[in-house]
């Protein structure tokens, strides 16, 4: 990815200031938040606890895949997906473990819970911060849960029988070990600590969006404040700041940078302009969103749509914001979240999953989730007409 960032300033594709300005630097401030706190929950053992707690009757698998898609999904609702991926990727590696399987099958589980489990809120991914912005709901919170929760729980029904299903299969051998600190010295009281305040802001900042007692922070700002305790209080404040995942964060810099020029160059926006009179059309919404969220990623897509609609009524939004965020369910790099798993597990020195062990995985749900969205908006359309 910074290879192709380079040569796209090289080559004058887009300038340097036009590259600075398309970083969005409140997402890479949220993610180094987030990284901090995640490791700082790793290093003082709270992680090999969790993992611990739903790793302790692994006779029940069901219960075992219900506890950990339970977790992963309010995580990833509540502090978005990315917060999610980088949360849950040590408990997946334990699951695995426990197990004695190899760590591939439940971390594409993580993928799916992650990304399936942001579609519940208005904070559990960037295009649907977005679609806040744009739609300007009076409240985010319940008009999520109307549109999609629905189709969210049968996702994720259909994901943990498949799972289940799959998992049981998987052949013994290969596992990975243990994934846990080499010396617990950390404090857990500033990770929790800053676990707890990050999950105040973030459904605060919610509850209060476009109220005038609450100024409206960016996820940036609110994951900064949030770590506050950890650089205050902790006892390895440079080891911290070491262990942040800085492979990522460049990753995530240089993928602004190309989409940058994307967006620059007028192709999407070419694209998308032969249907501009239908860009509310629920059929077009869906082929577009999924299939456009492969090529240019997501957050832009989202973003040039919202631009090119004409009428921004509820039901095209929230099929939007779906359908968009069901496209991670294809590809490993159909949504971040998917990459920060991958780059977490190598991080652990645990070999992650291929590119089309991912897609064969997730493929079932993938397909599932799509007609259970589309379906749920049109029914709740017509039932609200």
């Amino acid at each position: 990815m910074t290879a192709g960032a380079v040569l796209l300033l090289v080559t004058a594709r887009i300038s340097p200031t036009e590259a600075l300005q398309a970083i969005d630097w409140n997402v890479i401030a949220y993610l180094f938040g987030v990284f901090a706190i995640s490791h700082a929950l790793f290093a003082s053992g709270i992680s090999e606890r969790v993992s611990n707690r739903i790793c302790a009757d692994m006779q029940s698998l069901p219960r075992v895949l219900f506890l950990f898609f339970c977790f992963v999904t309010v995580v990833s609702a509540v502090l978005t997906n990315d917060a999610a991926a980088a949360i849950g990727t040590p408990l997946a590696i334990a699951i695995a473990a426990n197990l004695g399987i190899r760590a591939a099958l439940p971390l594409i589980a993580l993928c799916v819970a992650v990304t399936v489990g942001s579609m519940f809120s208005p904070v559990g991914n960037p295009q649907n911060l977005l679609i806040v912005a744009d739609g300007h709901f009076k409240n985010p919170v319940g008009t999520f849960l109307v549109w999609l929760a629905v189709p969210g729980l049968i996702s994720l029904g259909f994901a943990l029988f498949w799972f289940w299903f799959c998992l049981a299969r998987e052949p013994k051998g290969g596992a990975p070990e243990h994934v846990t600190p080499d010396a617990q010295t950390m404090r857990a009281w500033p990770a929790l600590a800053a676990t707890g305040l990050l999950c105040v802001l973030v459904v605060t900042d919610s509850f209060a969006h476009g109220s005038s007692w609450m100024p409206d922070l960016p996820l940036g700002a609110l994951s900064l404040i949030a770590a506050v305790p950890l650089f205050l209080f902790s006892n390895q404040r440079l080891q911290l700041v070491k262990e942040v995942d800085w492979h990522t964060l460049v990753f995530f810099v240089s993928m602004f940078i190309v989409t940058g020029a994307v967006l620059k160059s007028g192709v999407l926006q070419t694209w998308l302009s032969p249907w501009h009179d239908q860009l509310d059309e629920r059929a077009l919404v869906t082929t577009i969103a999924f299939f456009g969220s492969q090529v240019f990623s997501n957050v832009p897509l989202v973003e040039i749509y919202l631009n090119l609609l004409k009428d921004h009524d509820t039901a095209t939004l929230m099929l939007l914001s779906g359908i968009s965020t069901l496209a991670g369910n294809l590809f490993i790099l159909s949504a971040a979240s998917n990459v920060i798993i991958v780059q977490q597990t190598e991080k652990h020195g645990v070999e992650p999953f291929q590119f089309w062990q991912f897609t064969r995985y997730v493929l079932p749900v993938t397909i599932v989730s799509l007609i259970a969205c589309y379906a749920w908006v049109a029914l709740m359309t017509s039932i609200i007409r």
